[in-house]
């Protein structure tokens, strides 16, 4: 008996050290789920695929499935390539629990992977796209942050219904027409997204007091379907830079503006036709030489007393969607 009760106490000791041996970490903590999402680009609900053929990694045997046609996901969770600026979800099943599934949502955290008619209409490459999304993403989710002063500038939504006139070809003020006869406008899409993204706004109660925008008539479509109160006042310092009425780059015509508003804790709205995301040969202290900026998509900025700007990441619109809907539970 002595030598049966020793032979248990042995066993006993032996099992639970092995477990011990594994760390905390190996194990389930108290509310946390047993499949889980291990990738490091995982990050507060959003995965971050930063590359083609990113492979997504879990704690547990699984496969993945999307139906979105903005991904191309194999069953053992390579991503050979995800539209560059959008939210998808991917739904994991478990292969221990078939029974359990998993839905998680990635962003394409890339300025390489875009789609028409965007592809046609893409400036230059962002330089740090990942951690320029990965800043944006956590600072979005931060606004409205008390006693700060925030902007927004955003590109004009989806536009490709019509044909732009060049500068020695159209008729005068051609780029403020409505007309698509004779200036590129907003497509459905673009309609739907401004709108819904001014519903962003507004749900996540984000203090919005004034919406500055380009000339151009889609950009001033884009901030009339936002519809975020303010009334918009239009300023040709951030037109194209053929219709640039500073004489200065479309960066520094921005920095004029944000430097003409007040530092009251609230947020300004700049609606660009053009990307301005390149700062030029001198640069700006905090900005990084060129940002993500798709249709509908911008970044942010922080303004301090004295009006010096930082760069607060970039935000994409099916980012500022998807966090909408994370934080009121749509999903």
């Amino acid at each position: 008996m002595k030598n049966a009760f020793l032979y248990y106490f042995l066993l006993l000791f032996f099992v639970t050290s092995g477990c011990k041996q594994d760390g905390p970490g190996d194990l389930p903590q108290p509310g946390e789920p047993v499949n889980k999402v291990i990738s490091e680009e995982f990050i507060d609900d959003l995965l971050f695929v930063n590359k083609n053929n990113f492979k997504i990694s879990t704690n547990n045997p699984a496969q993945f499935f999307s139906n979105n046609p903005l991904i191309q996901i194999s069953s053992d969770g390579t991503v050979s390539r995800l539209t560059s600026g959008e939210v998808v979800p991917i739904e994991i099943t478990w292969t221990d629990q078939p029974g359990v599934k998993t839905t998680i949502y990635a962003l394409g955290a890339t300025d390489t992977n875009h789609d028409q008619p965007y592809a046609s209409f893409h400036g230059a490459l962002a330089t740090d796209t990942y951690n320029s999304y990965v800043l944006g993403w956590k600072m979005f989710r931060k606004l409205p942050v008390s006693n700060q002063t925030f902007a927004i500038v955003l590109r004009h939504a989806d536009a490709d219904d019509g044909k732009d006139f060049t500068v020695s070809t159209g008729p005068a003020n051609w780029w403020k027409s409505c007309d698509r006869n004779q200036a590129r406008q907003l497509n459905d899409r673009g309609k739907r997204r401004a709108v819904e993204l001014g519903k962003v706004f507004k749900d996540l109660n984000l203090p919005v007091t004034r919406v500055i925008s380009a000339e151009f008539c889609r950009a001033v479509s884009t901030a009339e379907l936002m519809n975020l109160g303010p009334m918009i006042k239009q300023d040709g310092r951030v037109n194209h830079p053929e219709y640039n009425i500073s004489g200065k780059s479309l960066f520094r015509g921005m920095l004029d503006i944000m430097n003409e508003q007040p530092v009251d804790n609230k947020m300004t709205m700049i609606v660009t036709h053009h990307p301005i995301n390149e700062t030029g040969s001198q640069g700006y202290p905090s900005f990084p030489a060129v940002s993500p900026f798709t249709w509908t998509g911008g970044y942010l900025i922080s303004v301090l007393a004295d009006k010096t700007i930082t760069y607060q990441g970039a935000v994409s619109y099916a980012m500022m969607e998807y966090y909408r809907n994370l934080k009121l539970k749509r999903l």
